[in-house]
């Protein structure tokens, strides 16, 4: 419980930090929802496929964008972490320059880790919570320790095993969170791009606090 507490208030503490180094990830996400929006409203597949061909070219640029910046985000999001828990100045620029230079591990066992996933929400979703939440930890072997792609996994594995059982309740709570949240939201604010925004920021609101108990779990292994 306390976990769950300090993680809300690390989250208003510097909420300025964060939200900054959320920007170009909100902008995107908020992007790529409003594209997708006339999709909602198709039934036929020649209508899917008319879509893409005429807005192929605006979508593959938002799509490789967005991946570059979802994968700095990944990154510098934990560098924020650390920078802050060590009373260092870090510019949410240099955190996003921090993640993007260890892009391609990170977006390899980004793959990797979204795949096994997957396959696990398939699974009646429970699964595919309890798999993202041991494979937690793989970004900051990669950030702080550089490791590689199934080195960081394996790593995240082996660390989080005694861990499982409440790093498993944590992550399901915060799921339950952002799916009630996007609910509700969804329900109250019309379909666009103001919706899009406001759900992207949601996300990002429910994402820090839960990233910054995996950092905490990190933080005192090491320390251990």
């Amino acid at each position: 419980m306390d976990q769950f507490k300090n993680s809300w208030e690390f989250l208003f503490s510097n909420w300025k930090f964060f939200l900054t180094l959320a920007l170009p990830l909100i902008t995107v996400q908020t992007l790529t929802g409003y594209l997708i929006i006339p999709l909602a409203e198709m039934t036929q597949p020649e209508d899917f496929l008319s879509f893409f061909e005429s807005n192929s070219g605006v979508i593959a640029l938002v799509g490789i964008i967005g991946l570059i910046i979802q994968i700095s985000f990944m990154g510098g999001i934990w560098m924020g972490y650390m920078s802050i828990d060590a009373n260092k100045t870090i510019s949410p620029i240099a955190a996003l320059q921090a993640g993007l230079s260890k892009f391609f591990p990170l977006f390899g066992a980004y793959i990797v880790v979204t795949i096994a996933s997957a396959l696990g929400y398939l699974m009646l979703i429970l699964p595919g919570i309890y798999l993202s939440a041991r494979f937690s930890l793989f970004v900051a072997h990669i950030m702080f320790e550089d490791n590689k792609v199934f080195q960081s996994i394996g790593a995240s594995w082996e660390k989080t095993d005694e861990f499982g059982s409440r790093l498993f309740m944590f992550t399901l709570v915060f799921f339950i969170l952002i799916l009630i949240s996007s609910l509700i939201l969804q329900s109250i604010i019309p379909t666009g791009i103001t919706q899009s925004f406001i759900l992207s920021i949601s996300e990002v609101i429910f994402m820090i606090p839960l990233g910054y108990i995996y950092f905490t779990l990190y933080k005192s292994i090491k320390v251990s």
